[in-house]
């Protein structure tokens, strides 16, 4: 059923702030944030780039960017209306501690049963890959000092940068003033002085927040806190009636074409269904896995009456 289904569509192609706590989904749902037929635009100041009303809202530079490829990044021009990304489908994870979905640079805490907290994030360069998996939490570090590690201080004065090699607890250090150290050694969840990476592939590895952000976070996370790093660039998710899909741009050491898209996207969707393959919006199937906004679009209703 999904070869066929993949063969056809093969053909066819020859929150004013994101940093939230919302209710978690119902039973039998994955979308959390605004119902995705609500869509929230702001409009554009002359003087604003789409990084700087990325940062007035929290969202990633990246996912503000997909979100508007109409839109000029760097002029949107005023007046201009932007779209802010509000709703989410969550991962495809165990609904506990803390998941980080790298391709779309968002992670989610299960703060309890019934709230859900999300931050867009900045994750590590093609050369420094934030690793994936299972972790957790094993420190929390108020005012932490930093120390650069032997290969970043080379890398540096290779660019014709110097580091120095102690960099002492205060608001000038490139750790922010909270960090949270993973169970993998020299990786952290930590605030940043540059956030106008975040939402981009940055960091040597760790996984960076808006300094508001992570200043939330750090006081509602505990150390022993688990922590699921996942590659899914691809989700799928219900929310009442309607089946949702949302597609990010896959890691580039991960490539997705767009047939293994599709592959992974009608698997979701089987998964999603029960078992059962729906009859999917072909087209609108295929323009969301070619756009990859990283915004969830509707792909299928239930007939009316139909059990969840």
């Amino acid at each position: 059923m999904i070869r066929a289904l993949m063969l056809c569509l093969l053909a066819l192609s020859a929150a004013s702030a994101s940093a939230m706590t919302l209710p978690a989904p119902n039973p039998g749902d994955s979308i959390i944030g605004s119902p995705p037929y609500e869509t929230k635009y702001v409009s554009a100041r002359y003087e604003d780039t789409l990084i700087d009303i990325a940062v007035q809202h929290r969202l990633g530079q990246d996912h503000i960017v997909l979100a508007n490829q109409t839109v000029d990044r760097w002029l949107p021009g005023a007046g201009t209306p932007v779209r802010i990304p509000t709703s989410f489908i969550l991962p495809d994870a165990p609904r506990q501690g803390v998941v980080i979905n790298l391709p779309e640079m968002r992670m989610y805490y299960f703060l309890d049963a019934s709230r859900v907290v999300t931050y867009s994030i900045g994750i590590g360069r093609v050369d420094w890959k934030t690793p994936l998996g299972r972790t957790r939490i094993t420190a929390r570090v108020e005012n932490p000092s930093w120390t650069p590690p032997a290969s970043i201080i080379a890398e540096h004065l290779a660019d014709g940068n110097v580091l120095d090699p102690y960099y002492p607890p205060g608001p000038d250090n490139p750790l922010g003033l909270f960090a949270l150290r993973l169970a993998i050694p020299g990786y952290l969840i930590h605030s940043t002085t540059k956030i106008n990476g975040i939402g981009m592939r940055v960091s040597h590895g760790c996984i960076r927040m808006y300094p508001a952000d992570i200043e939330e976070f750090f006081a509602m996370v505990r150390v022993d806190t688990p922590v699921n790093i996942v590659n899914q660039p691809v989700k799928v998710g219900w929310h009442r009636n309607t089946l949702y899909l949302e597609a990010h741009p896959p890691l580039e050491e991960l490539p997705m074409n767009y047939e293994q898209r599709l592959y992974t996207a009608l698997s979701l969707i089987e998964q999603a269904s029960g078992g059962k393959m729906p009859v999917v919006k072909g087209s609108v199937l295929r323009l969301a896995l070619e756009n990859m906004t990283g915004l969830p679009v509707a792909i299928y209703e239930r007939p009316a009456g139909q059990a969840q």
